[in-house]
């Protein structure tokens, strides 16, 4: 089982109203796009935190490495945000106030005045609504998600395609472990060279066993006579 399904089937909001857990969510993830307040931001993020790993018994460990992949990501984007990357010639004519500014060459690296608070508050909103989200699927297993989206009438198309997506990023993490995990009992990633070898052969070996899950999956949809709903309780 996927591991997201595994806690949003077994923890300890399983059972709680999932309308609640909507509502709850999206409105923070809303709260968190309109607002600006540092103050705001870390309560959510710390407050969401704890009562997903406390109250619903996410481990932390696992739920430290969710959020880890998105905020690599965002870090990457902070970063340009942060510092001001350009030429000389093109610096002397702009209005930018610098609080600290290196000079390489005919190229500068600079801190603009205010882009640092920018950053953090970039940072935190993306976090705090990133925490928001985590909190609903990992304790809304996915039936309960169909039938909210079936109540509140979203299109039959819209929900298909959801669970689809949904599905397919299961298959793919799950042939990407499988793949990686095979290559690293044969020492592929022992060191630089074999490691590049290894991510080159994991691509196409994922596309392949992609493609074969999904021509299995397609022929189990016929099989069932799949005509656009998904039927759950």
């Amino acid at each position: 089982m996927f591991i997201i399904d595994r806690f949003a089937y077994t923890n300890n909001f399983a059972e709680v109203n999932p309308y609640f857990k909507v509502i709850f969510s999206i409105s923070l993830i809303l709260a968190s796009i309109i607002n600006s307040n540092i103050y705001f931001f870390a309560a959510s993020i710390i407050g969401v935190t704890i009562l997903t790993v406390a109250g619903a018994r996410i481990p932390l460990k696992t739920y430290a490495k969710m959020l880890s992949v998105p905020f690599l990501y965002l870090l990457i984007g902070v970063v340009t945000i942060v510092f001001s990357f350009g030429f000389n010639e093109v610096n002397a004519t702009s209005n930018f106030v610098y609080i600290k500014s290196f000079d390489f060459f005919n190229l500068y690296v600079g801190i603009v005045k205010g882009s640092v608070y920018k950053g953090i508050i970039v940072t935190l909103r993306a976090l705090s609504a990133i925490s928001s989200m985590y909190f609903f699927i990992l304790t809304t297993p996915i039936n309960q998600q169909i039938n909210v989206m079936k109540k509140i009438k979203l299109p039959v198309v819209f929900i298909e395609l959801y669970v689809l997506t949904y599905r397919f990023i299961a298959l793919f993490i799950e042939e990407a472990v499988m793949i990686h995990t095979a290559q690293k009992m044969k020492f592929g990633y022992n060191n630089y060279k074999n490691s590049m070898n290894s991510l080159a052969l994991l691509a196409r070996a994922l596309f392949v066993r992609i493609m074969i899950r999904y021509k299995d999956m397609e022929s189990v949809l016929e099989i069932k006579h799949f005509d656009g709903n998904f039927y759950v309780e």
